[in-house]
């Protein structure tokens, strides 16, 4: 795994951003920085500047954990793509899959949400509803490794067990069947037509992706990890307001893809322009989030 910003990494990223390819990211540890509570994550204003001005250069995708509509939230310009729940949400073709995935949440929420439930009285431990996915978010909790344990042992005896996805202090509880981060990003590069993708995550859910090891797909990792498969790393989040720009500026270049863009005409351009002044505000998920607030201990 190389830097993604050092000579070797940047020649590379060069490279790739020639052949219009589909650029794809992650939100939370990605295009924002980790925050206690997660409501009050955002990507910063100059990040998405320059998202805006890939997106009218090439095919931009969000593929997010969070729930369609709460990622829309965060964003102030436009992306082609914006999947949701690990990919279990706005992957074109999985439309009518994705009601019967809704419906074994709603399943799941009828198990776990009953009144006497033990992780309920855990403090700092709330459940999510995300429609095609749920999440236990155990952020504020002091000893994280028990709860989830306690957890674990709690959704494994759900009916239809679940797909458990480990993520930064929370478990995604996943639709049996449902595509990951791996399958939505096939499915938008084939949907594009774009030649090849550039991916950019940080956690256990993106390494659905970077596992693929597909010629045509360039990830990078939020982080060294050891036993990652992505092929470059950045050292750390806030290093993203780096590399989006240096990929705009890429795109300026002689031969690059906003030159082309330029002489062809509007295309991908033609979209609603960026909103710098549009910001994340508490939506229908918060309310359903609130519906399993932990109940206080003695």
């Amino acid at each position: 795994m190389r830097y993604a910003l050092s000579a070797h990494g940047l020649k590379r990223l060069r490279e790739w951003m020639r052949n219009r390819p589909l650029l794809a990211f992650d939100i939370d540890g990605t295009l924002a920085p980790i925050v206690t509570r997660p409501w009050n994550a955002r990507v910063p204003d100059a990040v998405q500047r320059h998202l805006a001005m890939l997106a009218e250069w090439t095919s931009v995708a969000i593929v997010t954990g969070r729930a369609v509509a709460d990622a829309q939230s965060m964003l102030a310009f436009h992306p082609r793509y914006l999947i949701g729940n690990h990919g279990a949400d706005g992957v074109p073709g999985f439309e009518g899959a994705a009601a019967a995935f809704a419906r074994t949440c709603r399943t799941w929420l009828d198990q776990v949400g009953a009144a006497g439930e033990a992780w309920r009285d855990l403090r700092g431990v709330t459940l999510e509803d995300k429609t095609y996915s749920l999440a236990f978010h155990f952020r504020h909790v002091r000893v994280p490794a028990r709860v989830q344990a306690l957890l674990e042992q709690r959704v494994a005896r759900l009916v239809p067990r679940p797909t458990l996805m480990h993520g930064k202090r929370v478990l995604n509880l996943i639709p049996p069947g449902a595509p990951d981060k791996g399958d939505a990003l096939q499915a938008l590069l084939e949907h594009s037509r774009c030649d090849r993708a550039l991916y950019v995550g940080d956690d256990a859910s993106d390494e659905a992706v970077f596992r693929l090891r597909l010629p045509a797909v360039l990830t990078v990792r939020i982080e060294r990890h050891r036993g990652s498969a992505a092929d470059l790393y950045l050292r750390q989040q806030g290093e993203i307001a780096r590399l989006v720009p240096e990929l705009a500026r890429m795109c300026l270049e002689p031969g690059g893809l906003g030159e082309r863009r330029r002489q062809e005409g509007p295309g991908l351009s033609a979209k609603p322009p960026l909103n710098p002044r549009r910001r994340w505000s508490p939506g229908p998920l918060s309310v359903r989030r609130a519906r399993f607030r932990p109940r206080r201990g003695p």
